[in-house]
């Protein structure tokens, strides 16, 4: 900066005064003459170059303050010009920080010299605190993007934290990175040995598109290939619905961040971040996306295991439904829930028929076989508000929120006609099999007993079994029977 050249703006000055300062110029030191018909806001000289603006005051007092403002913030340097001996500037010249002094007549070589290295000395500063404001903007925006990620890892660590939910904790997973990131979809699969063979289950948004849908499946099958070498011989899709996560579009990897998740040195999992356009990030951005990762592999651990606690403790391991303690507790809520609305609550019991002799004739392997098979029709024909159950045995119940015994005992007709159009084949040989079943229906009230509904089912298929079996019948003692071969 000490080389800096200077410029001396002259702005409405005498020819006199222009010779005098011409003549006693210092080095590295120009003159611009600006008369009074030029626009003050042109351009002197290069960005390299100082500029220093002689005035009169009688010029600066004509200046508006938004033309003053302009050369303030252009920290352009004002002299002010007293060419006569005798003046004396006013007060408002002393106090303005806007002035670097004053110029008087007779002009000299070290007044100028003066005016010169002490516009270069306010330069240097001027560049100065502009390097230092540059510096601490750098640091605030760093400041800022540190706390934004912080934030980021913290809420998505207390998140995570407060739930054993699957779905939930990705769909905070989703929303969280959808906000750092600017992500806008989020797939996920999860995978584990049930005996030798692989399993996985996948986790979507609802994806219209059949086409989509399908790629979607195939990129995250073939994450699990990559990881464990073979892919996976069976694997369920579960649906997270709608909402702000969506998979519109197939899959890219260049638009695309995967989240390996590991327990230990095993990765039993992976997470997908879908975006609209390619991702580019950065390193810190990449450091704690790998923090998150790391937090989440465990939330997701934990819940996987919950679930497969909840799963045994609910869910019946040969039919893969409800088991009998689940659908006690399921009663006990739904009566509640049907007190206060005051709705029709229904239920179907399900026995099948000859299901000893089954055994008998064509072993335990091949009863546990229909057993399976039964539940797979259940859950494929009713509702999904409906709660299928294995109540014991052979026989199966079907609890029906908010609906009536007239519709209950439809649904009954078309579970029964499924399981006797059923064909199961055992070492060559085919075989069917019927079900009796019982339906009842009750509007629960204050002082309703809480086995009224089951004890009603259970009348109701008793005298479906003793009018002959394979037939639907009510507790009020209505039948529609289907002639049995026997």
């Amino acid at each position: 900066m000490n080389g800096s050249h200077a410029v001396f703006h002259l702005v409405d000055v005498s020819r006199d005064l222009k010779r005098e300062i011409e003549d006693n110029l210092p080095g590295d030191t120009a003159v611009n003459e600006v008369d009074g018909s030029n626009s003050l806001s042109t351009d002197g000289g290069s960005q390299s170059s100082i500029d220093v603006l002689f005035l009169s005051p009688g010029r600066w007092e004509k200046m508006d303050q938004e033309m003053r403002d302009w050369l303030e913030s252009r920290n352009q340097h004002l002299v002010l010009v007293l060419e006569d001996e005798q003046q004396k500037p006013e007060q408002e010249y002393s106090v303005s920080a806007s002035f670097l002094g004053y110029l008087r007549r007779p002009v000299t070589r070290n007044a100028l010299k003066s005016i010169r290295d002490k516009a270069r000395e306010v330069q240097e500063l001027y560049t100065d605190l502009h390097l230092m404001a540059k510096e601490i903007v750098l640091e605030r925006e760093l400041l800022t993007r540190k706390n934004a990620q912080l934030e980021f890892l913290n809420r998505i660590l207390t998140s995570t934290s407060q739930t054993l939910d699957l779905k939930e904790i990705l769909h905070q997973t989703s929303k969280e990175f959808g906000t750092l990131l600017g992500t806008t979809g989020l797939a996920a699969i999860f995978w584990n040995y049930d005996n030798e063979d692989l399993f996985a289950e996948i986790y979507l948004p609802e994806i219209k598109s059949l086409k989509t849908r399908q790629k979607w499946t195939g990129h995250l099958m073939e994450i699990v290939q990559r990881f464990e070498g073979s892919m996976p011989r069976h694997y369920h899709t579960v649906v997270m619905g709608e909402g702000e996560n969506t998979l519109s579009k197939p899959p890219s990897h260049a638009r695309q961040i995967m989240l390996p998740l590991q327990a230990g040195q095993k990765t039993f999992g992976a997470i997908i971040l879908d975006a609209k356009e390619i991702l580019n990030l950065g390193k810190d951005q990449v450091t704690i996306i790998n923090s998150a990762a790391r937090h989440l592999s465990l939330s997701l651990r934990n819940a996987l295991k919950y679930k497969a606690v909840k799963y045994e403790a609910e869910f019946d391991g040969l039919t893969c439904i409800n088991n009998r303690q689940h659908f006690d507790k399921k009663l006990r809520k739904e009566l509640k829930r049907h007190q206060r609305q005051g709705n029709s609550l229904s239920l179907i019991m399900l026995d099948l028929d000859h299901f000893k002799a089954l055994n008998d004739t064509y072993g335990h392997v091949t009863g546990d076989m229909v057993l399976r098979k039964i539940g797979e029709i259940l859950v494929d024909t009713v509702r999904e508000t409906d709660f299928p159950a294995r109540y014991g045995g052979e026989e199966f119940v079907i609890l029906l929120p908010e609906t009536t015994e007239e519709q209950a005992w439809l649904l009954g007709q078309r579970i029964r006609q499924k399981i006797g159009q059923t064909e199961f084949e055992v070492q060559g040989k085919k075989f069917s099999i019927t079900a009796s079943l019982g339906v009842a229906s009750i509007k629960p009230g204050p002082l309703t007993p809480k086995d009224t509904l089951v004890e009603q089912a259970d009348q109701a298929l008793y005298l479906s079994k003793f009018n002959g079996r394979n037939m639907v019948c009510t507790s009020a003692d209505v039948c529609m029977e289907q002639a049995v071969s026997n």
